[in-house]
């Protein structure tokens, strides 16, 4: 019974790709094509910035966190499926993303001893535009029980930070103006507290580092121990202030 219930869901409800929205196989995230173009971060990585080494123009730029990961660049098939999750409203996407960077936290920062995994969280303003907020979306895809060198898993609280609305978008903006701009832009929610904590930050691109720098200060100013950061994706040249943005 089951079975046939399947095959009718199949048919009213045909799998999409997660990066492109074309019809994929059935129980697939992404369409042959989609997978033909993905194109992961390979080793060696750059430990400051998370590039393949071939790739890094970091310049061993020191940032407020320790280190950054990903599984992806944003460019190409990846590029587009993050897109289709922030801007198109297709918060499923998640789902795939978040698998991905799951594995990468996992064999990355293997025996990192993580108390607490949080968020960049939304303006108001967004979350009421949008329905979600995409850094907690792909948060809510990593199990902290996979955590299996800690006794204690870590914790999940998305709801730590707050950001005010800024004048201006960051993926407007070069990377100095994105420092200046995201300045005292977050705070932590009265009541909470971090002190003692080694922090995971999720979010879903990291480009010039402006945001994951500015959170970090703030975590280790509220005491924090150390503070890592994960992403669905990184530019190419990320972790490089002097890098050229490309628009979004």
């Amino acid at each position: 019974m089951s079975t046939f219930f399947n095959r009718m869901a199949e048919l009213l409800f045909p799998a999409r790709c997660s990066c492109c929205g074309q019809a994929a196989d059935a129980g697939s995230l992404l369409c042959a094509e989609c997978v033909r173009q993905i194109r992961p971060i390979l080793p060696p990585f750059c430990p400051f910035c998370g590039t393949a080494e071939a790739d890094c123009k970091c310049k061993k730029t020191p940032h407020a966190y320790k280190q950054a990961v990903a599984p992806f660049y944003y460019e190409s098939v990846i590029r587009d499926a993050l897109l289709r999750m922030k801007y198109g409203n297709r918060e499923e996407v998640a789902v795939f993303l978040g698998r991905h960077l799951q594995d990468t936290i996992l064999a990355r920062y293997f025996g990192i001893p993580f108390t607490l995994i949080t968020c960049v969280p939304a303006t108001g303003e967004k979350m009421a535009e949008r329905g979600f907020n995409q850094a907690e979306s792909l948060t809510e895809e990593i199990n902290p029980q996979a955590f299996s060198w800690m006794t204690v898993p870590p914790r999940v609280d998305c709801k730590l930070l707050k950001k005010r609305n800024m004048g201006e978008a960051q993926h407007t903006l070069g990377a100095e103006a994105r420092r200046r701009n995201i300045r005292n832009s977050y705070r932590l929610h009265e009541k909470k507290s971090v002190k003692g904590e080694v922090i995971l930050l999720i979010d879903d691109i990291v480009t010039t580092g402006a945001t994951a720098d500015e959170i970090a200060s703030l975590f280790l100013l509220q005491g924090a121990e150390q503070v890592y950061v994960a992403a669905a994706a990184l530019t190419r040249n990320t972790g490089a202030y002097g890098a050229k943005q490309r628009p979004v």
